[in-house]
């Protein structure tokens, strides 16, 4: 009895481990074919999640760079300088009494006299107070050199005072403002100046007329450079996207220090006024235009 009842229960037993064999089996087989899927399709089936696959994230990534960073209209950038030449119809005059003492007091005060001279020299040689103005006054301590020896403590050795004024003079006639230029150096320098510097400018409306015409110059070349480009590109302008106004030199203002010792000598002993010519000057803008191309 017990000789039958073995081979039977081994049978049960090995029918047993086939099941679970094919089961797992079964299972390995089913992770395979998610696997696969997952990679073709870029979906994975397990849990009901969804993960892109590495084609589909680089695709979506390059949309995106597109997307964020599209292209400008297309355009030609070009810049145009354009000048003006014009003989300058105002002259500044600087003129400066510059005196120096041991004591402030005796500084200032000699220096009051010497500028009430030197005013009413500019006066005589038919400048109204109306164009004169004080530029600056400074009064300075006047210390002794250390240099060159170290150990040295500065001393007070005087003061210096200075009062500058400004002589704004103003013609039609180049000429004519040239002769009043050098009758006004004169006067001041015979007066006691002694220092002196020239410089030649534009009046307000005379820079306004100046800037109008070197900016529509500026924009003539600018246009005519974009055409240039654009038949060359084969392209057509269809507008202007922007422009704006660069960099711009005004009136080239010459200052030039004058000897106050050279001009009085030439008056004394010549008899002859100091010449001054204007000259020719020019005033440039530059701009920038953007142009819209098809």
């Amino acid at each position: 009895m017990e000789t039958n009842r073995r081979p039977k229960g081994l049978a049960n037993v090995t029918a047993a481990m086939l099941l679970v064999i094919i089961a797992l089996s079964s299972s390995t087989a089913l992770f395979a074919y998610f696997a696969v899927a997952g990679t073709n399709t870029g979906y994975s089936g397990l849990g009901g999640s969804s993960l892109l696959s590495p084609n589909r994230n680089s695709a979506l990534l390059a949309g995106t760079s597109q997307q964020a960073g599209d292209p400008a209209p297309n355009s030609i950038t070009v810049g145009g300088a354009g000048s003006v030449s014009y003989i300058p119809n105002e002259a500044l005059i600087r003129v400066a009494a510059v005196t120096e003492n041991k004591s402030a007091v005796l500084a200032t005060s000699s220096n009051a006299a010497l500028s009430s001279k030197v005013i009413k020299a500019l006066n005589g040689a038919g400048v109204s107070n109306s164009s004169i103005q004080t530029q600056g006054y400074n009064l300075n301590v006047v210390y002794s050199n250390c240099f060159n020896n170290p150990p040295c403590v500065p001393q007070i050795m005087g003061y210096t005072v200075s009062n500058n004024l400004m002589v704004n003079l103003t013609s039609t006639s180049p000429t004519q403002l040239g002769s009043q230029v050098g009758t006004v150096i004169d006067a001041a320098v015979e007066a006691g100046a002694n220092q002196v510097s020239l410089s030649f400018s534009e009046t307000n409306s005379g820079l306004a007329a100046l800037s109008n015409n070197a900016l529509q110059r500026a924009l003539a070349t600018a246009s005519g450079q974009a055409k240039v480009i654009a038949t060359s590109l084969g392209v057509s302008i269809t507008g202007v996207i922007s422009a704006s106004e660069g960099s711009s030199s005004g009136p080239q203002n010459f200052y030039g220090p004058v000897q106050f010792g050279a001009i009085a000598t030439v008056t004394t002993v010549a008899g002859a006024g100091t010449p001054i010519i204007p000259g020719s000057q020019s005033y440039t803008i530059n701009v920038q235009v953007v142009y819209a191309i098809t």
